[in-house]
């Protein structure tokens, strides 16, 4: 299997361009094992997304860093599976008070911390009072509803978030997906002010399956704004003299509106450039504008921060953008390709882990950088050359090891990670079909065999009950040790 630094459900280039940036230099997460994992929202960034999208191995915000120590580094990478698979609408009946933010799930736990320093995007209404939410859904679905509600005037985030806090404000019906896998959500926004909380359910309509959103913003008492909120600039990056930087503006149709090319002079840090190239766009542009919002007086100004700055256009006009950058001396950023044999392990064993596959659009030499992110008994014969084999101790239960390439082609780097699938040996419980979680999506109801990481083996129930077999939900329903393992498993 070969895994490269090309996401596919990113449009257009690169994992970075959902933010409408096309940046070939800057960091590329491309692997993620959350196939099954389905969505959150993107503009106003939710509290999960954020934390992936500033370094979630090395979090720089406070609030992100505190939610690593809860739950390391992995729900950062599953940012898109805050989920119940039974839930049916009975929200609230389902998801605890105080657990909210984490859709009742353990696994992500960091996100119900009460902090007040989780990073706030400010939003303001369009001219009519509206708000357009857009959640970016990697496996879009049949909707039964998206209902949004708000914490209340006055409120401090003291204490995790309860049902209490909030109230609803607007709810949708099956809205359309759009071709680039996100929902564009118009809410009328309250008359409220200051930091709040916004907290979207999402029930898809063909199944009892719902995802659950944190979002924190803050609000300027519904006074409209003539900006619309695109995204976060991020800048993950330093770029050296010579290096551009460019905003392009698209209109409706598609078509070319203006852009804007900022030039770097000296070599410079990613919160150095992003600040100057905001300064540039703000002094030149006549549809955007770049930084941080003043609800009060809808004024947009620059913050000298690598992920601080965000994209405003024209809301009448209903634009979109990209950020190209151009590396000095036209050099373009290299590939990053892994390609791992075997992906899945079950007791003691190696993995065969090869970057051949990396490649340079200028032909440069490249230099290879490996390393694990997650694991436990993994080892790795070697940090550097193009082939280097992943030495694999028996696990005690079922992970994933995940490791990550970087490749530099001498002046800037790309990452690819690849996630191996590692489970325990057999205990001699008979045969079986899969060592779970391997196969899942696969499995027939009344008569798929999977080892559990008990040791057991568990028959995946007739159908109806046996479609929950396939969902990947390993708090619900890891056969043997899942909340619910029983509604989708037979032990044998």
């Amino acid at each position: 299997m070969t895994f490269t630094s090309s996401d596919p459900e990113s449009r257009p280039t690169s994992a970075l361009a959902a933010a409408g940036i096309v940046a070939p230099l800057l960091f590329l997460s491309a692997f993620s094992q959350t196939s099954q994992a389905h969505g959150t929202m993107e503009v106003p960034e939710s509290r999960i997304y954020n934390c992936f999208l500033n370094n979630p191995e090395n979090p720089s915000d406070p609030a992100c860093a505190a939610a690593k120590a809860v739950g390391g580094t992995q729900p950062f990478y599953d940012w898109n599976e805050i989920n119940q698979a039974n839930a049916d609408g009975n929200h609230q009946a389902l998801v605890p008070d105080g657990q909210l933010c984490a859709g009742g799930r353990s696994k992500y736990a960091g996100m119900n911390l009460a902090r007040s320093d989780w990073q706030a995007t400010p939003i303001t209404p369009k001219a009519d009072g509206t708000f357009d939410f857009r959640f970016y859904a990697t496996a879009p679905h049949s909707t039964r509803d998206w209902i949004f509600y708000i914490t209340r005037q006055g409120y401090t985030g003291s204490e995790p978030l309860k049902w209490g806090d909030l109230f609803e404000f607007c709810r949708l019906g099956n809205v359309p997906v759009g071709a680039d896998k996100r929902y564009t959500l118009t809410c009328p926004l309250p008359q409220l002010t200051g930091k709040h909380v916004i907290y979207t359910t999402w029930q898809r309509n063909d199944s009892t399956e719902a995802f659950y959103t944190c979002t924190d913003v803050v609000l300027g008492g519904g006074s409209t704004s003539v900006w619309a909120d695109e995204g976060a600039l991020q800048a993950q990056s330093g770029l050296s003299a010579g290096s551009q930087v460019t905003l392009r503006l698209f209109n409706s149709s598609g078509n070319d509106l203006e852009s804007i090319v900022y030039s770097v002079n000296q070599d410079a840090s990613a919160a150095d450039w992003a600040f100057g190239f905001a300064n540039a766009v703000n002094a030149q542009s006549q549809y955007a504008r770049i930084g941080v919002l003043d609800p009060a007086s809808d004024t947009i100004t620059p913050v000298q921060s690598a992920s601080g700055n965000r994209v405003y256009t024209q809301a009448n006009l209903n634009l979109s953008h990209e950020v190209d950058i151009q590396p000095a001396d036209g050099n373009q950023a290299p590939s990053a390709v892994i390609s791992a044999s075997p992906t899945s392990v079950t007791g003691a064993g190696a993995v065969n882990l090869s970057a051949s596959q990396s490649s340079d659009p200028d032909g440069d030499p490249l230099s290879y950088s490996w390393q694990i992110l997650s694991g436990a008994g993994a080892s790795l014969s070697g940090t550097t050359g193009a082939n280097v084999v992943l030495n694999l101790d028996a696990p005690a239960q079922a992970q994933t090891v995940t490791v990550e390439l970087a490749v530099n082609d001498g002046q800037v780097s790309a990452t690819a990670t690849a996630g191996i699938t590692h489970t325990p040996e057999s205990t001699g419980n008979g045969d079986y079909d899969y060592v779970y979680p391997a196969g899942i999506g696969s499995y027939v109801p009344g008569e798929t065999v999977v080892l559990g990481s008990d040791g057991n083996r568990y028959q995946c129930r007739p159908f109806p009950e046996g479609q929950w077999c396939n969902i990947n939900s390993p708090y619900h329903y890891a056969p043997g040790t899942g909340a619910n393992w029983g509604d989708a498993w037979i032990k044998l």
